[in-house]
């Protein structure tokens, strides 16, 4: 019986340690993409600006 209990605790522990890497993974995730969409807005715009000054 305490065999299984500290299977059961082990295996909580690990789903709650894997459960916080992806939560982190995800959250790394979203600020990378905001930035790469930042870096591709301001880019995009300053293509803009330069096709207007030049028309």
């Amino acid at each position: 019986m305490v065999g299984l209990v500290s299977i059961l605790a082990g295996e909580i522990l690990y789903e709650s340690i894997k459960f916080v890497i992806m939560l982190g993974l995800l959250v790394a995730a979203v600020f990378i993409g905001g930035t790469l969409r930042k870096k591709k807005d301001a880019k995009k715009a300053r293509r803009e600006e330069e096709c207007n000054t030049e028309a």
